[in-house]
């Protein structure tokens, strides 16, 4: 049975997310529910979506950064 937070990474890893390039972005229930250039305020913004549960926080890396 896949968790809430695995559902969140797969989503990040198979969405195309390149209008975000740079930014930060919370996904919660394989979406993304805030992104911005500001970790705390894109943060806080999903935590009052998500109303208190658990979601991913990612920094959408540049075109040139490998991933292994």
């Amino acid at each position: 049975m896949k968790t809430i937070q695995q559902s969140n990474y797969q989503y990040f890893m198979e969405t195309d997310i390149s209008k975000y390039i740079g930014e930060w972005i919370a996904i919660f229930n394989d979406k993304i529910i805030s992104h911005g250039k500001n970790l705390k305020e894109v943060s806080s913004k999903a935590n009052k979506i998500a109303g208190g549960n658990k979601f991913l926080l990612a920094k959408v890396p540049s075109e040139e950064t490998m991933i292994f």
